[in-house]
């Protein structure tokens, strides 16, 4: 009875609560997986006892080396229908994107086994030499299954109420995920426990790759082929030269991922944020704690990010939270050094709108597609979450690079060992000058990044969200092109 009430309520949604609980548990395995290396990559190899320029340096450079891969496979997922292949047929079944996720998925979690299995009595050169393979490998294959999976969200339903209930319910398991798993983690590898880096992130991808099967079985995309395009059929020719154009295409786009590139390098604070709980407050948990503070309340407005942004708007939403970042930020830099109590109230504060940038985020790329659709008759979901996954992934690199470079410039000493437990009993210690520097990393330099980011947003960012629905409803045969056209708020706007 429940269920007919539901269906009544939102007679256009498509997807079933199976469905929809299985694409959740996959999507949240990916994002566990992502963050076990992308959160951790620095800690690991930092106990290497490689030194801080070298780390720095080979997380430079792979990453470079990266850039390329991310953007092919974006357009081949939109190019290529493998479901077309006799060979692959049986295996990938029907759909756009799922069948490159049931083809490719399992490769992630198997190359993140291989990357913590680093043997630790190898010379640094040795060492850094298997960073690099693996992490490529990583890389690769992290890019295999989320450009897939994230290009999913616009050929799951057609329709875009349901779309944004997807994204903002993947948006508050995000942050209970992050939070969780970040808590859990940290207590793992911390001085109350000790268990090595290595052992939690194989045993953490053996779960997640567990956690990613049903998803290849139970989940069905509702909404593959694009519809009224101006040139029927064009659609279906997409040519290097058509996935330039969708890029240029996009103004809004291109100002997006600007704001999330400066934000993202200048984030210089997750490469080293628990050596500031270790060594600025004694305390490798320091951080958890915060996290633990703005937990519920993250909870709580992640869950209406949705009806916040309807009421102010998406642009305005993440402006505001760069802003209260960026002030966050400042305060504790200023005020907090000196007190631990008064660090973790202020950064659990702090955490909130931290928690929301994940929410908030998710909703441009969508506007933005469909903005590109409508314009150029071009299914471009593959090409842009490509885009975002490479500047996602290589901006994080960029920002451990950056840290570890300002470390090593201010006399950072190399340390080795498995744990933080390990750490305490051996009684490394830092100079003040390089302690300076890590408060600096921590603090400072985020707090720059989200002011320009959400000058960005607020000075160039002007897709309104009604608009991106309308394109949206025409590209997926709702409503005629003629009909979008005419409700369309005016062609300065878009």
């Amino acid at each position: 009875m429940k269920q007919n009430v539901k269906a009544k309520r939102n007679p256009d949604w498509q997807l079933g609560r199976s469905e929809k609980f299985w694409y959740y548990t996959g999507d949240t395995a990916r994002l566990f997986a992502t963050t076990l290396v992308s959160s951790y990559m620095t800690l690991f190899l930092m106990f290497q006892g490689i030194s801080t320029a070298s780390v720095a340096a080979a997380i430079l450079i792979v990453k470079i080396i990266d850039s390329v891969d991310d953007v092919i496979f974006g357009f081949f997922v939109d190019r290529i229908h493998i479901t077309e292949w006799k060979l692959f047929r049986r295996i990938t079944g029907p759909g756009k994107y799922m069948p490159w996720y049931r083809l490719l998925f399992w490769t992630f979690p198997a190359a993140t086994i291989l990357f913590f299995l680093m043997p630790r009595e190898w010379p640094d050169g040795m060492k850094i030499a298997w960073f690099f393979v693996t992490y490529l490998l990583y890389d690769l294959t992290c890019t295999l299954s989320e450009v897939p999976m994230q290009s999913m969200v616009m050929t799951l339903t057609e329709s875009p109420t349901e779309r944004n209930s997807i994204l903002t319910v993947k948006g508050v398991i995000t942050v209970i995920a992050a939070i969780g798993f970040s808590a859990v983690t940290s207590f793992l590898i911390s001085e109350s426990v000790g268990m090595s880096i290595t052992t939690v992130g194989i045993g953490g991808a053996v779960i997640f790759l567990i956690m990613m099967v049903p998803m290849a079985f139970k989940v069905r995309e509702h909404n593959v082929a694009l519809k009224n395009v101006e040139q029927e059929g064009s659609q279906e020719k997409y040519t290097f030269r058509d996935m330039l154009r969708c890029v240029t295409t996009n103004k809004y786009i291109f100002v997006f991922f600007l704001a999330m590139v400066i934000q993202t390098v200048l984030c210089t604070r997750l490469a080293v944020e628990t050596f500031v709980g270790f060594y600025i407050f004694n305390d490798a948990m320091t951080l958890t704690y915060v996290m633990l503070i703005g937990f519920v309340p993250g909870i709580i407005l992640s869950g209406l990010c949705g009806k916040i942004a309807d009421r102010i708007g998406k642009r305005n939403l993440l402006g505001i939270i760069y802003l209260l970042l960026a002030a966050a930020s400042l305060i504790i830099y200023f005020f907090c050094r000196e007190s631990k109590v008064m660090f973790i109230v202020v950064g659990g504060l702090c955490a909130i709108p931290n928690a929301l940038v994940s929410v908030a985020t998710t909703y441009f790329a969508p506007d933005t597609i469909e903005y590109t659709r409508y314009k150029t008759g071009k299914d471009c979901s593959g090409i842009f979450f490509s885009i975002q996954s490479f500047i996602k992934k290589a901006t994080n690199g960029v920002a451990s690079s950056l840290a570890l470079a300002i470390l090593a410039v201010f006399g950072w000493q190399e340390v080795t060992g498995e744990s933080f437990a390990d750490l305490a009993a051996q009684g490394v210690t830092q100079s003040s000058q390089a302690l300076n520097a890590l408060w600096n990393v921590g603090y400072l330099i985020p707090a720059a990044g989200c002011l320009i980011a959400a000058l960005l947003l607020f000075l160039f960012y002007n897709l309104k969200d009604k608009d991106a629905e309308l394109m949206g409803k025409c590209n997926a045969g709702l409503i005629s092109r003629k009909e979008c056209e005419e409700m369309l708020s005016g062609s300065k706007s878009v």
